[in-house]
């Protein structure tokens, strides 16, 4: 019997550390793909000579979709003029909607009191062409010069620079919001943090 339960807590623990190794790998590999997408859609804008947005969008976002985030390239011809925070964008889609890892979210909050775009209202983005296709995505977007110009704190005379927090979780409620994973007694949540300067507009990780 005590062999049994000696055998049953390593199972235990080994699954356990396990699982906790699949969820740090998988907010990695997520981390990566969003600070990729952010460096490709920043030199895009300048060698295109175009603003280019990097949309996000969550379960419930497009049709058809299933319980995973979503993030895509789009280059936008025409920036609403005189518009700091647009309401509706029309894009061409620059690549297939790239999708996180299985139990990675994109949370809302700031960070530091640095601003996170997950907090901005979404926006409609038109794309497709003649497919006429639509989303309502949080964005950031990125002028010719490859600076950050959009979210934007109206309240602020310098604005500052963003970030957003990659984490473990789930899309639940209705309509569905990422809900992180909470760990240990101390209720922890476990995320890795990037942050994307307003004038070199490169991502960089800040959760050391």
């Amino acid at each position: 019997m005590l062999a049994v339960i000696a055998i049953t807590v390593i199972l235990l623990t080994a699954g356990i550390s396990l699982l906790a190794g699949t969820g740090v790998q998988s907010r990695k590999t997520s981390s990566d793909l969003l600070a990729g997408l952010i460096e490709q859609a920043r030199t895009l804008a300048i060698t295109s000579r175009s603003c280019v947005v990097l949309a996000v969008a969550e379960p419930g976002d497009l049709p058809g979709d299933d319980e995973r985030c979503r993030l895509g390239l789009f280059k936008i011809p025409e920036w609403p003029d005189g518009v700091s925070s647009p309401t509706a964008l029309t894009g061409v889609q620059v690549s297939r909607w790239q999708i996180l890892e299985t139990g990675i979210v994109l949370l809302a909050g700031s960070v530091g009191g640095v601003m996170n775009p997950i907090d901005q209202p979404e926006v409609t983005l038109t794309y497709g062409g003649a497919k006429n296709l639509s989303a309502k995505v949080h964005f950031i977007a990125f002028n010719t010069r490859g600076r950050l110009c959009c979210p934007v704190d109206p309240t602020a005379v310098v604005q500052p620079a963003i970030a957003m927090r990659i984490a473990e979780g789930g899309y639940r409620g209705s309509p569905r919001k990422a809900v992180a994973n909470l760990r240990g007694s101390q209720r922890t949540i476990a995320e890795n943090r990037l942050q994307v300067g307003r004038v070199v507009a490169r991502p960089y990780r800040i959760d050391g």
